[in-house]
C-alpha cells in the first residue's frame, strides 16, 4: 500500500502540518497526484517564501539555477544598479529574487494573466519589495524602455509532450510553448534588441530539446550567446550578450 512519503517529502508533510492542512481530504488529493504545493499554498524559492496557486506555475529548482547564473553573469559583466525586465513572471519568483538579491535594481515584471499578476503582487508585498507589474504579452506594453537584463522562464514545453499526472494540474498556458515549444522564445529573440541596452544580457530558460533549433537562429543573426546546463546536465539556459 502506498504511503504519503511515496508522493511528497517529509519536509512537505511538515509544511502541511504547520499550515494545518494535513487532513484526510488533502492526503487523498496528493495521493491522486494533486500538487502538494498548491495545498500548502507556498514554496521556498531561493530562500524566499513564494505564494502559489492553480493560476501559476510552481517554481522549480531549474529556475533557481537560472537566477543564480544570471546574477553571476551580471557580476562578471559589472552590471550595477541594473534595470531588469522579467517576462512571463507568473508567481513573480524571478523578479522578487532578483530584487531581494540586488537591492538597487529597478525591476519590472510582465505577464499575460491577470490572475498571475495578482498573486505576483501579493508575493512582492510579503517579501517587502517594490516591483512594477504590467499586464502584457511579452514586450507589447513595454514602451520606450531599455533594460540591462531581460530574463524569462516562458512556456516552453512542446504541445505533444506527455506530462506527468501531477504537472497536468498546473496552468496549461504557463506550460506549453507551441508545437516544438519555441513559439514564445523565438518571439523574444525577434523583439528583444529594441529593449536591451548595449552590454546587456538576455537570459531564457529553455527546453532540453531546443538547443539545435535555437542555435540555427542565433547563428543566422550572428549573436553572442552561450547555452548552459541545469543540475542534471540538460541544456536548460540560453544567455545572449549584447555587443
Amino acid at each position: 500500500m502506498n504511503k504519503l512519503t511515496d508522493y511528497i517529502s517529509k519536509i512537505e508533510i511538515e509544511e502541511l502540518r504547520k499550515t494545518k492542512k494535513y487532513t484526510q481530504k488533502n492526503i487523498k488529493k496528493i495521493m491522486k497526484n494533486y500538487p502538494s504545493q498548491y495545498i500548502i499554498g507556498y514554496v521556498n524559492f531561493y530562500g524566499y517564501k513564494i505564494l502559489v496557486n492553480k493560476n501559476v506555475l510552481i517554481p522549480r529548482y531549474e529556475t533557481e539555477t537560472l537566477v543564480y547564473k544570471t546574477l553571476k553573469y551580471m557580476k562578471d559583466k559589472k552590471i550595477r544598479n541594473p534595470k531588469i525586465l522579467d517576462l512571463c513572471t507568473g508567481s513573480g519568483c524571478i523578479a522578487i529574487t532578483l530584487k531581494k538579491e540586488l537591492l538597487n535594481a529597478d525591476v519590472t515584471a510582465t505577464d499575460i494573466s491577470i490572475k498571475a499578476l495578482s498573486l505576483a503582487k501579493k508575493n512582492a508585498k510579503i517579501n517587502n519589495v517594490d516591483i512594477k507589474y504590467i499586464k502584457s504579452n511579452l514586450f507589447k506594453k513595454i514602451k520606450n524602455e531599455k533594460y540591462d537584463v531581460i530574463i524569462s522562464n516562458p512556456p516552453y514545453i512542446p504541445t505533444k509532450e506527455k506530462l506527468s499526472k501531477i504537472v497536468k494540474h498546473e496552468p496549461r498556458r504557463a506550460l506549453y510553448g507551441g508545437k516544438n515549444g519555441t513559439k514564445l522564445i523565438l518571439q523574444i529573440l525577434k523583439d528583444y534588441k529594441e529593449y536591451l541596452k548595449p552590454q546587456g544580457i538576455l537570459t531564457i530558460e529553455i527546453h532540453e530539446t531546443h538547443k539545435k533549433i535555437l542555435k540555427k537562429v542565433l547563428e543566422e543573426n550572428k549573436l553572442n550567446y552561450t547555452f548552459e546546463k541545469d543540475l542534471t546536465g540538460k541544456n536548460r539556459y540560453l544567455f545572449i550578450f549584447n555587443e
